[in-house]
Protein backbone atom coordinates (compact mmCIF):
# COMPACT_ATOMS: atom_id res chain seq x y z
CA UNK A 1 0.00 0.00 0.00
CA UNK A 2 1.54 3.26 -0.85
CA UNK A 3 0.18 6.13 0.86
CA UNK A 4 1.23 9.88 -0.88
CA UNK A 5 -0.28 13.42 -1.94
CA UNK A 6 -2.57 13.18 -4.55
CA UNK A 7 -1.85 14.21 -8.38
CA UNK A 8 -4.00 15.80 -10.78
CA UNK A 9 -4.62 12.80 -12.35
CA UNK A 10 -6.24 11.12 -9.37
CA UNK A 11 -9.00 13.36 -9.66
CA UNK A 12 -11.03 11.13 -11.62
CA UNK A 13 -10.37 8.06 -9.35
CA UNK A 14 -11.34 9.95 -6.09
CA UNK A 15 -14.18 11.49 -6.91
CA UNK A 16 -15.48 7.53 -8.13
CA UNK A 17 -14.51 7.19 -4.64
CA UNK A 18 -16.00 9.64 -2.75
CA UNK A 19 -19.24 9.13 -5.15
CA UNK A 20 -19.57 5.39 -4.37
CA UNK A 21 -18.56 6.12 -1.07
CA UNK A 22 -19.46 9.02 0.58
CA UNK A 23 -21.30 10.59 -1.59
CA UNK A 24 -22.87 13.21 1.10
CA UNK A 25 -19.56 14.82 0.60
CA UNK A 26 -20.15 17.95 -1.53
CA UNK A 27 -17.32 20.05 -3.63
CA UNK A 28 -15.53 22.42 -1.42
CA UNK A 29 -12.78 25.37 -1.62
CA UNK A 30 -10.10 25.18 0.58
CA UNK A 31 -7.12 27.38 1.55
CA UNK A 32 -3.48 27.25 0.29
CA UNK A 33 -3.05 25.36 3.42
CA UNK A 34 -4.98 22.28 1.57
CA UNK A 35 -3.52 18.46 1.69
CA UNK A 36 -4.67 16.02 -0.31
CA UNK A 37 -3.45 12.57 0.18
CA UNK A 38 -4.76 9.47 -0.94
CA UNK A 39 -4.10 5.62 -0.59
CA UNK A 40 -3.39 3.33 -3.85
CA UNK A 41 -2.76 -0.53 -4.25
CA UNK A 42 -2.05 -2.09 -7.82
CA UNK A 43 -2.15 1.22 -9.21
CA UNK A 44 -5.73 2.09 -7.94
CA UNK A 45 -6.78 4.77 -5.11
CA UNK A 46 -8.64 3.00 -2.72
CA UNK A 47 -8.89 5.97 -0.02
CA UNK A 48 -8.22 9.44 0.31
CA UNK A 49 -8.09 12.48 3.01
CA UNK A 50 -8.16 15.86 2.41
CA UNK A 51 -6.49 18.35 5.06
CA UNK A 52 -5.44 21.76 5.78
CA UNK A 53 -2.84 22.80 7.36
CA UNK A 54 -3.56 26.64 8.41
CA UNK A 55 -6.88 25.04 10.35
CA UNK A 56 -7.94 27.35 13.44
CA UNK A 57 -9.81 25.21 16.12
CA UNK A 58 -11.46 28.25 17.67
CA UNK A 59 -13.00 26.04 20.80
CA UNK A 60 -11.99 25.77 24.79
CA UNK A 61 -10.29 22.72 23.99
CA UNK A 62 -6.89 23.45 21.60
CA UNK A 63 -3.69 22.93 23.75
CA UNK A 64 -1.82 25.18 21.23
CA UNK A 65 -2.71 27.86 19.24
CA UNK A 66 -3.24 27.80 15.79
CA UNK A 67 -2.28 26.84 12.88
CA UNK A 68 -3.97 23.57 13.46
CA UNK A 69 -4.12 20.68 11.17
CA UNK A 70 -7.42 19.81 10.49
CA UNK A 71 -8.89 16.71 8.98
CA UNK A 72 -11.72 17.91 6.52
CA UNK A 73 -12.84 14.58 4.96
CA UNK A 74 -11.72 10.72 5.17
CA UNK A 75 -12.70 8.61 2.48
CA UNK A 76 -12.23 4.52 1.97
CA UNK A 77 -13.49 2.11 -0.30
CA UNK A 78 -15.66 -0.32 1.18
CA UNK A 79 -13.57 -3.22 -0.18
CA UNK A 80 -10.94 -1.77 1.90
CA UNK A 81 -11.99 -0.53 4.92
CA UNK A 82 -10.46 -2.52 8.15
CA UNK A 83 -7.39 -3.23 6.36
CA UNK A 84 -5.34 -0.07 7.70
CA UNK A 85 -5.87 2.59 4.70
CA UNK A 86 -7.72 5.10 7.01
CA UNK A 87 -4.96 4.82 10.08
CA UNK A 88 -2.45 4.92 7.12
CA UNK A 89 -3.89 7.96 5.41
CA UNK A 90 -4.23 9.52 8.81
CA UNK A 91 -0.68 8.72 9.73
CA UNK A 92 0.71 10.15 6.18
CA UNK A 93 -1.43 13.48 7.01
CA UNK A 94 -0.29 13.82 10.98
CA UNK A 95 3.32 13.31 9.47
CA UNK A 96 2.39 16.38 7.34
CA UNK A 97 1.44 18.04 9.56
CA UNK A 98 4.57 17.55 11.68
CA UNK A 99 6.91 18.64 8.57
CA UNK A 100 4.67 22.16 8.51
CA UNK A 101 5.58 22.79 11.75
CA UNK A 102 1.48 22.22 13.17
CA UNK A 103 2.15 20.92 16.13
CA UNK A 104 -1.88 19.57 16.75
CA UNK A 105 -4.03 18.25 14.47
CA UNK A 106 -8.21 18.11 14.59
CA UNK A 107 -11.23 17.11 13.25
CA UNK A 108 -15.27 16.49 13.54
CA UNK A 109 -16.62 13.16 13.07
CA UNK A 110 -19.53 13.14 10.61
CA UNK A 111 -22.18 12.64 13.17
CA UNK A 112 -24.41 10.86 10.45
CA UNK A 113 -25.18 6.95 10.73
CA UNK A 114 -22.35 5.16 12.20
CA UNK A 115 -20.86 7.99 14.28
CA UNK A 116 -19.96 6.07 17.06
CA UNK A 117 -17.93 3.27 15.19
CA UNK A 118 -16.37 6.58 13.14
CA UNK A 119 -15.80 8.00 16.99
CA UNK A 120 -14.01 4.40 18.24
CA UNK A 121 -11.79 4.27 14.98
CA UNK A 122 -10.67 7.85 15.48
CA UNK A 123 -9.90 6.98 18.86
CA UNK A 124 -7.81 4.14 18.02
CA UNK A 125 -6.11 6.38 15.19
CA UNK A 126 -4.69 8.32 18.18
CA UNK A 127 -7.58 11.06 18.95
CA UNK A 128 -8.77 12.33 21.76
CA UNK A 129 -11.89 14.16 22.76
CA UNK A 130 -11.54 17.66 23.15
CA UNK A 131 -13.20 19.93 25.85
CA UNK A 132 -16.33 21.17 23.33
CA UNK A 133 -19.39 22.01 25.74
CA UNK A 134 -22.64 21.38 23.95
CA UNK A 135 -21.30 19.32 21.44
CA UNK A 136 -23.40 15.58 21.25
CA UNK A 137 -20.28 14.16 19.60
CA UNK A 138 -16.58 14.94 20.69
CA UNK A 139 -14.35 17.68 18.29
CA UNK A 140 -11.48 14.96 18.76
CA UNK A 141 -7.52 15.85 18.56
CA UNK A 142 -4.22 14.66 18.63
CA UNK A 143 -0.71 15.99 18.86
CA UNK A 144 1.39 15.95 15.32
Amino acid sequence: MLFRRALPEDGPDIAHLVAASAPHFGAKGYSEGSVALVAVDAGAVVGWLEGVLDGAYTGPGAPVPPPHGYVLSLVVDAAWRRRGVGAGLLSAFVGESREAGVRWVFLFPDEGEGVEERVAFFRAAGFEAVDDPGERWPTMGRWA
